[in-house]
């Protein structure tokens, strides 16, 4: 049809250069406004992240549990299939790019969660509001604003995250088990309606448990590979770092790369993968039993450093050091060889690894779809919502999933621009907060 024509190239033309430029450009303006947060103070989040098990004020889960949940849904098959993809268009240094837009972004991370804890409203129900609608309705006070924020990330929640993601997972196991898409998508349904049914406390219960479990074994199996490969550890990194900055000629089954290929894939897949700049994740952060904003917010700023500089980074390397990057195998496919490569069950644990990633990432956007839905039509809505995004998961048995891949991408470009307007609108909110907050810790330490 043509209106999905029309989609795909207003996606495209949305996410072309112009949004990279408006992403790494929102988190240098954050990093050099808050003097560098994500670096002189990473300390300070690690030991707010340590204590994060205790509450200190309102709210519905821990700020642990609020940090697992988020990873929940940032921890994908972005991790793994889009790492691939970056190194296969752009290049080895892709990853260093990656790496830059992800210690961009974690400031960017720290000034929407910040700003979504600090918006939040109560609903009837008793569920915190946060996020990108509560800080553009009350901190600008632009209430349409916000409301076409809501509909966009609502939709695009309901519509694309859904089927996509059920999509690659029932693939996946028609593939390897043979067992039919539509059963695959029902089975996938059904779990994911006995935790979304209950709930924000029984989504970050479930979350809680998933998301360091499924990382653990992605971490070890990766770790195994790196043991095994050490003495190509050496030469990856090098590669890394020097096809950064200059093209990088054909290869075997490798086209060749540009610098500004391997900049604008790394630097998109690393911004895709942690998802700042979205608006998501101050969603959940939102919920935190916590006394402060800018304590929930330097826990939240660990999410795009574990999420991209730790099993981003793993991929990358699985994926150099076993050397057949240059072999011309797709992204999907790339990934699962890396790892096959060095150990029998290398392909059987990329693919556990997919399916806990989609089903993980399916939970938690779920909660975000629902709350977009009930800052529009009320918290009575979300029964509704949670059904209705069960059901849009049986969309994942159709066979081509790339106009909904299309659809996504626009939704998803409007929500980002949305969002990083509000946050440089509100920029001096976050830099006052911030510096009301350490001033405060000062003075305590020093009365101490």
């Amino acid at each position: 049809m043509q209106i999905f024509q029309y989609i795909r190239d207003a996606a495209d033309f949305l996410w072309g250069p112009q949004m990279l430029i408006f992403i790494l450009g929102s988190g240098i303006y954050f990093s050099l406004r808050l003097k560098g947060i994500q670096f002189t103070k990473f300390a300070s989040a690690l030991r707010e992240f340590s204590k994060s098990n205790i509450t200190s004020g309102d709210g519905n889960i821990t700020p642990y549990q609020a940090l697992m949940s988020a990873l929940s849904g940032m921890v994908g098959n972005g991790n793994i299939a889009g790492v691939a993809t970056a190194i296969v268009i752009g290049g080895p240094g892709a990853v260093f790019w990656m790496w830059v837009s992800a210690v961009i972004g974690m400031a960017t991370m720290y000034s929407e969660t910040l700003l979504g804890f600090k918006f939040r409203k109560k609903d009837a129900d008793g569920t915190f509001l946060g996020g990108p609608m509560g800080y553009i309705k009350y901190g600008l006070g632009w209430k349409w604003f916000a409301i076409a924020f809501a509909a966009a990330m609502g939709l695009k929640t309901l519509i694309a995250t859904t089927s996509v993601q059920s999509n690659s997972m029932s693939i996946a196991l028609h593939n390897e088990f043979g067992i039919p898409q539509i059963i695959s998508c029902i089975i996938i349904a059904v779990l994911t309606w006995l935790v979304i049914i209950g709930g924000i406390k029984q989504i970050a219960k479930t979350t809680q448990f998933l998301s360091p479990v499924m990382t653990l074994i992605y971490i070890v199996g990766a770790l195994i590979v790196l043991v095994i490969n050490f003495d190509k550890i050496g030469m990856a990194l090098n590669s890394i770092f020097s096809f950064a900055f200059t093209a990088h000629s054909a290869e075997g089954g490798f086209a060749g790369a540009t610098v500004l290929m391997a900049l604008r894939y790394g630097a998109a897949r690393g911004a895709y993968s942690n998802e700042a700049g979205t608006g998501s994740v101050s969603i959940m952060h939102a919920t935190a039993q916590s006394d402060n904003p800018v304590k929930q917010s330097l826990i939240a700023m660990l999410g795009v450093f574990i999420d991209t500089i730790i099993i981003c980074t793993l991929t990358a390397m699985v994926i150099l050091t076993t050397g057949i990057w240059t072999e011309g195998l797709n992204s999907p496919a790339l990934a699962a060889e890396s790892f096959s490569n060095v150990f029998d069950f290398g392909k059987i644990l990329v693919l556990a690894s997919s399916l806990l990633f989609g089903y993980s990432t399916r939970i938690s956007w779920s909660f975000y779809g629902e709350q977009c839905a009930s800052f529009i039509f009320g918290d009575k809505i979300k029964v509704y919502y949670r059904w209705a995004f069960c059901a849009a998961i049986l969309i994942g048995a159709t066979s081509n999933a790339e106009n909904i891949w299309s659809m996504g991408d626009l939704l998803n470009g409007i929500t980002v621009i949305i969002n990083l307007i509000g946050i440089l609108m509100l920029s001096g909110v976050v830099v006052r907060t911030t510096r009301e907050y350490l001033k405060n810790c000062v003075l305590i330490n020093h009365n101490e």
